[in-house]
């Protein structure tokens, strides 16, 4: 290669890696929501159940210990506020229009933050809007 292809491919990576400096959209985070997500996506009318059902599915399947047997599976524990508040149903008594974010820890991370409280599943945690 001569100096003046070796320079073309120096600028050529250079501009294929260089920002632009605007996005059309923000890059999906897969374990966070918050507050613009929801109302983005008109998911604010409804629950924080049916919110996370549309935004991010999968944080309400079971991820727990697996097998052949379904009582065997577990959902997420729901704390809101940094307080236990129960199992993935309560997610309904929360209109989405309150919540500021929401968070889903797996199982690992659950661990970590909320010690055996974390439960065998992972965690959702809800963060409300102040009044």
């Amino acid at each position: 290669m001569t100096v003046k292809h070796l320079y073309l491919v120096g600028i050529t990576a250079i501009l294929g890696c260089a920002s632009t400096g605007t996005s059309a959209s923000a890059p999906r985070r897969a374990n966070y929501l918050n507050a613009d997500d929801i109302a983005t996506a008109h998911a604010d009318i409804t629950t924080a159940y049916d919110a996370i059902s549309r935004l991010r599915p999968n944080w309400l399947a079971p991820h727990g210990a697996m097998g052949s047997d379904p009582a065997l599976s577990q959902s997420a524990t729901v704390y809101v506020d940094g307080q236990l508040y129960g199992a993935i149903e309560t997610l309904k008594n929360l209109p989405a229009y309150y919540v500021a974010e929401v968070r889903y820890y797996d199982v690992t991370q659950a661990g970590a933050r909320f010690g055996l409280r974390g439960g065998t599943a992972g965690v959702i945690e809800v963060k409300m809007k102040s009044p």
